[in-house]
């Protein structure tokens, strides 16, 4: 008899593991990950086993994800692929493990899945180089399995490995540090926080008191005023990209991007998954939430929310890659919802509409991904930009981000440090490259991009690469405004779909005045 259960629980394990395998490879590389390419493949074997600048202070950030680069080409991605696939993979089994600790097998599973594929924020499993918080979490919770079981020796390795991926650590630790006080285990709670506290004089250090690398997280001029400004914003970004319209309008449009194949995997995972929820029924533990874990996930985005109301440079976002925000969220939420006390056609109903929804996102990344492949081979074959001898600099138009119904979605030749890395990675280093889009305008002899202030001195023309049509050309000063005027707009928030004098445009800019070039 148990080796049935045994046999049947495998089968469960392996039809999750061939579920992530489905949705995560060949979903590509994305924004930082091109220049991340460009920069390593030049780079001394010393500099990737010993990190300076930023990575010093996110070494294990480092050597999980950066040090891989020097091994990728831009036509060769496989070992970005199966090193993406390898760690939601292992994520999954980490973060279910923290949860059979409270729950049933079934139950733990998707709870687990859920929050790493919760619609709100793909960026943390698509984009390799935003994995940093899901293998942050992940590390942690598997540190709290192993003390939580007493295996203090090894919970204190992953503990430490866990602290010292990136700054994001910290809400982790301290979450998991306030279980073990409600639970009157101290000497446990110290093994989660204090490698945490070893990690923040790390960071102080090499950022403030001897500063290796010129990280902003904690800018020059934070204030309290600016804080609680911030957190504000924080919390109503976040009800949006959770629960409010970003929420529905991701989950509405990613039904569009589902194929024939998703639609028919969806059906059959929910049958099976549907027959393992009434026959664990009876033997999980009753479906009712547990007060600790609530207050230790509600920690972790009330920390979060901290976290990026210092640095002001974060609001929690559904689209684009900085939906990777919204990660802190999904976790509670995830609980919320798979632990619900309702029948289980309705939970079953529930899961089926977010199932979907994550294997059309998934649909949409692989779409995006090639995309961008068939723009970087036509830029590779381009004949004028393999003979391109002009000094001047190539203004990118199209493609700037993945269309997801009216949405401006996954970044792509959007950013100046993107649009050249990719125009360095498909020809030659000598040719400069950035893009041209609806956030510049020319004036005085110069072209401004007014959402980071830059700008570029213009005379007599410019060279446009237009990606749309795989075609460069000369466009006359006179004619860029025009030009820029006749590109589509780029709506990154469904705010930006209502009129200009609406009273949220106005909320947004007074939290946030450096929006106002969207807005």
């Amino acid at each position: 008899m148990t080796q049935i259960i045994l046999r049947k629980d495998n089968v469960l394990s392996i039809l999750y593991l061939l579920l992530i395998v489905f949705l995560v490879f060949n979903t590509g590389v994305y924004s930082d990950d091109f220049t991340h390419i460009f920069l390593k493949r030049n780079m001394g074997f010393s500099e990737l086993i010993l990190p300076s600048k930023w990575w010093i202070v996110a070494p294990v950030e480092h050597y999980l994800l950066n040090v891989w680069y020097c091994f990728l080409d831009i036509d060769n991605l496989i070992l970005l692929e199966l090193l993406k696939t390898f760690y939601i993979i292992i994520s999954f089994f980490f973060i279910s493990r923290f949860f059979l600790i409270f729950l049933g097998l079934h139950h733990s599973y998707m709870i687990s899945f859920l929050i790493l594929f919760f619609p709100s924020h793909e960026a943390t499993t698509y984009f390799y180089l935003g994995l940093y918080q899901t293998l942050n979490f992940a590390l942690y919770a598997y540190a709290f399995y192993l003390v939580y079981n007493n295996r203090i020796l090894l919970g204190s390795i992953c503990s430490v490995l866990a602290a010292f991926v990136c700054y994001s650590s910290v809400g982790f630790a301290i979450a998991l540090f306030s279980f073990f006080v409600m639970d009157r285990k101290y000497k446990k709670a110290a093994v989660m926080i204090v490698p945490c506290l070893f990690y923040i004089i790390h960071y102080i250090y090499f950022t403030k008191i001897n500063p290796i690398t010129d990280s902003q997280q904690i800018p020059l001029d934070l204030n309290i005023c600016s804080i609680v400004k911030q957190f504000v914003l924080q919390v109503v970004t976040f009800i949006d990209s959770t629960l409010g319209p970003s929420m529905w309008y991701k989950i509405y449009y990613s039904f569009s991007n589902l194929s024939l194949i998703s639609v028919l995997l969806a059906i059959s995972l929910m049958v099976v998954f549907y027959k393992k929820h009434m026959k664990s029924e009876n033997k999980e533990i009753s479906c009712k939430y547990d007060f600790k874990l609530i207050v230790t996930f509600s920690i972790i985005i009330l920390v979060g929310f901290g976290n990026y109301s210092i640095t002001g440079h974060y609001p929690q976002l559904c689209f684009g890659l900085g939906s990777r925000t919204t990660f802190y969220g999904s976790i509670l939420l995830s609980y919320l919802i798979i632990q619900c006390p309702v029948s289980n056609k309705i939970k079953t109903g529930v899961f089926a509409v977010l199932l979907f929804s994550v294997l059309g996102i998934s649909g949409h990344w692989k779409s995006w991904n090639i995309q961008q492949q068939e723009v970087i081979s036509n830029i590779q074959k381009n004949k004028l930009l393999n003979e391109y001898q002009d000094n001047k600099v190539i203004y990118v138009s199209g493609n700037q981000y993945s269309k997801y119904g009216p949405i401006s979605h996954i970044e792509f030749l959007s950013e100046s440090w993107v649009t050249d890395t990719v125009f360095k990675l498909a020809l030659k280093e000598e040719i400069s490259a950035v893009p041209i889009n609806k956030r510049y305008v020319y004036e005085n002899g110069y072209l401004f991009d007014r959402k980071d202030n830059s700008k570029y001195e213009i005379a007599d023309y410019i060279n446009i690469y237009d990606s749309e049509n795989n075609k460069l050309f000369k466009l006359d000063v006179g004619s860029i405004n025009s030009y820029i005027d006749s590109m589509p707009p780029e709506n990154r928030h469904w705010i930006q779909l209502l009129s200009k004098d609406n009273y949220l445009r106005k909320i947004v800019l007074f939290l946030m005045p450096r929006l106002e070039y969207m807005l």
